[in-house]
């Protein structure tokens, strides 16, 4: 793209040679090929016009800056208010606006974003429509999963505008994007035309980069006015809150066209009725604003009913007839590292899921309560994050299991050790061996776990989920938890019934 047409789009001012050829937009210089446009971003560590020259010894064609930065005479220059908002609009305009082409949901909250993202994406695709989706785990493009190993859940704007051209071409009429906090105050999204905004609920999670919950709660509430203000599409823009979280009051005073709520009582639009709930998952009626359709999830715990709700909202609302909804929830299977079960026959369930803070560990854990007749044994520890409660985790497991193993989650450059003992601290009224043990080596906790497994008990291996790499002060390495499951379990089936 020519840079005065890339300038013109995207609102900057231009100096220099409006004929250079941009040939791809670059945020890190470490990654600036020849003839691309050098966004120079301020991060929260690093500020990106300290690194222009190298920008541009590596072949830049032009810089985006704010207006008050210097740049060194001829090397074409886009000036711009806020280089933040420019890397979104300069991306969107290098890729053609793509989320115009596309119908387009954003899903936001603390817990099951990515779930939500991907079951409304199968829906979407099982009822005929050509879908996308973005998400912690994966990009997703009519059905063909590429793994997201970015360490992102929502990548930086060339990125998610690349990904969206990517769906446009290949036909794709929907995208759903799970939308994180960060993102959002990050402006990562700020040139997606959005359809629909859901919540799935918001917790107490980033309070390291948001001050207070208020402050992360302001953060989520963003894509609705993303989602108020983005182009018309012939799509009411709406609102999709669970009117059971404790965010509804003050999302609900958000302007939008729209606004239907989802819950497990009649107060709310979508809702379940004759509901049935079992350890595989649950049955019920679901009433819509659209009418009723019956739903069968294969997927466990309380808390995917309200995955389920969420979704539902967003495919009715993306156009989707209600018994299409209804059929395609019924064919979800659930995604990689959220409460997936792991059976090679053995007589005690095995469960992985990515809870990796007090509140999300409590909850698979009580979720899990109800189904298992026996012991609920724990397996997880926490990350060098500085905003995770590590007591509170202890608290949580010592609360909701039998017996817990504190093990290792990216520990980073912190001792796991040390870790392992914040982690402990909460778990008052535990005692070492009795109700618990620190295993540091997280293959060695989880074949501990397997190996004291009796007929009738749950393990739940948490904090890695579908992650595919731990990482240490030694960098990043190679992990599967499910591997590491399953050659545990087949170690214990061989060795025949082991005495706990």
């Amino acid at each position: 793209m020519r840079l005065d047409e890339l300038a013109r789009g995207a609102g900057a001012v231009l100096e220099g040679d409006p004929d250079a050829e941009i040939k791809g937009i670059a945020y890190d210089s470490r990654r600036v090929s020849p003839g691309d446009l050098f966004v120079a971003v301020q991060g929260l560590r690093v500020d990106g016009q300290n690194y222009i020259a190298e920008a541009v010894a590596k072949g830049a064609a032009a810089v985006a800056v704010e207006p008050s930065v210097k740049v060194s005479a001829g090397i074409a220059v886009l000036r711009m208010p806020s280089t933040r908002i420019g890397l979104a609009e300069l991306s969107a305009e290098f890729y053609g606006r793509p989320s115009r082409h596309l119908k387009l949901a954003g899903v936001t909250g603390t817990d099951g974003k990515t779930t939500v993202t991907h079951m409304a994406e199968h829906v979407l695709q099982t009822s005929g429509v050509v879908a996308g989706a973005m998400s912690t785990v994966s990009f997703t493009i009519s059905g063909r999963e590429v793994d997201n190993v970015s360490g992102q859940t929502t990548n930086e704007a060339p990125e998610v505008q690349a990904w969206l051209a990517r769906m446009v071409e290949a036909g794709a009429e929907c995208a759903v994007i799970e939308t994180t906090s960060h993102a959002l105050v990050q402006e990562r999204v700020r040139a997606c035309e959005f359809d629909v905004a859901a919540f799935t609920n918001v917790g107490r999670d980033h309070l390291d980069y948001h001050a207070t919950w208020d402050d992360y709660l302001e953060a989520k509430a963003r894509l609705i006015d993303l989602t108020a203000d983005a182009a018309d599409k012939g799509v009411e823009k709406t609102a999709v809150l669970n009117r059971d979280d404790l965010s509804y009051e003050r999302l609900s005073r958000r302007p939008i066209a729209r606004r239907w709520t989802y819950g497990m009582t009649t107060a709310s639009d979508l809702h379940p009725l004759d509901l049935a709930i079992t350890g595989a998952g649950s049955r019920f009626r679901m009433k819509t604003p659209q009418g009723e359709t019956e739903v069968t999830l294969n997927v466990p715990a309380r808390f995917n009913i309200y995955n389920a709700l969420c979704a539902a909202g967003v495919c009715l609302a993306l156009g989707v007839p209600v018994e299409d909804v209804g059929r395609g929830l019924a064919g979800f299977e659930g995604v990689r590292g959220r409460l997936e079960p792991v059976d090679l026959g053995q007589d005690f369930r095995v469960y992985i899921d990515f809870a990796h803070a007090a509140g999300s560990l409590a909850s698979a854990l009580a979720e899990l309560r109800p189904f298992t007749r026996e012991r609920l044994i724990a397996v997880f520890g926490s990350t060098a994050r500085s905003d995770h409660d590590r007591p509170g985790m202890g608290r949580a497991a010592a609360e909701f299991s039998d017996f817990f193993i504190i093990t290792t989650d990216d520990p980073l450059s912190e001792d796991p050790v040390e870790i392992a003992r914040d982690v402990q601290a909460g778990a008052i009224g535990k005692e070492p061996g009795r109700d618990f043990e620190v295993v540091i080596d997280r293959r060695a906790a989880i074949r501990r776990a397997i190996e004291i497994a009796r007929p009738g008990d749950t393990v739940l291996l948490a904090g890695k989920g579908h992650e595919r790499s731990m990482r240490t002060a030694r960098g990043s390495e190679p992990w599967d938890e499910r591997a590491e499951a399953e050659t545990a379990i087949r170690d214990r089936l061989g060795q025949g019934t082991l005495s706990p």
